[in-house]
């Protein structure tokens, strides 16, 4: 067997959040590493490699058998969670995707709906529309860890299902529970936001009938410049 795979600082933290013991599956998994390291290291005693594409799949083959973890991980070709059941797993992971793309496979399976499952959630774009549609649906992020890898800030969410149904106001949308985090990873993260919010009222200047959401957007993005 090689040298464990090699994670990015990224998926390095979504690693660190898989509770020991649990089956997880990895949706999008691409190259497999993070469920190989996972399997490899014996965080996890049994897994899926979940994509929705043949050559990830092959990848993802490739690295599992690299790294001696084919009879702990199974490979699934299929559209998000589609190919898995209720009681396959314990911990899910979906990185690497837009926030609207993520939200759209939790939803798609009526089982995830289960306050035993675990989800850690990696959204690329639009992580106020993910946090927007989680609370509304009755999701709740327990947790949220800012992270840097390549030079750029991400935010890794652990959710999990309560039930409560909720709207949350845009301040949090946007934020999370990064907005009092200390670390330089979430001070980056929320000066990454800031900027996007500029853009945006930016744009809504220009923009007719853009009053009432001007207004919200200008006093979102004087907190965030307060904060980053």
């Amino acid at each position: 067997m090689e040298t464990l795979p090699k994670l990015d600082q990224r998926l390095a933290v979504i690693a660190s959040l898989v509770r020991d013991g649990m089956r997880c599956a990895d949706i999008g998994t691409d190259h497999g590493y993070l469920i190989a390291w996972l399997a490899a290291v014996g965080r996890i005693r049994a897994g899926y490699a979940c994509d929705i594409n043949k050559k990830p799949l092959e990848k993802a083959a490739f690295t599992l058998s690299a790294y001696g973890v084919t009879n702990t991980i199974k490979l699934l070709r299929c559209n998000g969670l589609a190919g898995l059941h209720q009681g396959d797993v314990d911990d899910i992971v979906i990185a690497g995707m837009g926030g609207e793309l993520i939200w759209s496979i939790i939803d798609a399976e009526e089982w995830t709906r289960d306050p035993q499952l675990h989800f850690l959630l990696q959204p690329m774009t639009k992580p106020e529309r993910l946090r927007r549609s989680l609370y509304k649906a009755g999701f709740e992020i327990t947790k949220e860890h800012a992270v840097i890898s390549g030079g750029f800030p991400y935010t890794v969410m652990e959710v999990s299902y309560t039930g409560n149904q909720q709207e949350i106001d845009m301040l949090f949308a946007y934020t999370g529970k990064l907005l009092h985090d200390d670390s330089e990873a979430a001070k980056s993260y929320l000066t990454k936001t800031a900027r996007l919010i500029r853009e945006k009222v930016e744009g809504l200047k220009k923009a007719a009938d853009a009053n009432n959401k001007l207004e919200q957007y200008c006093l979102l993005l004087k907190i965030l410049e307060g904060v980053a």
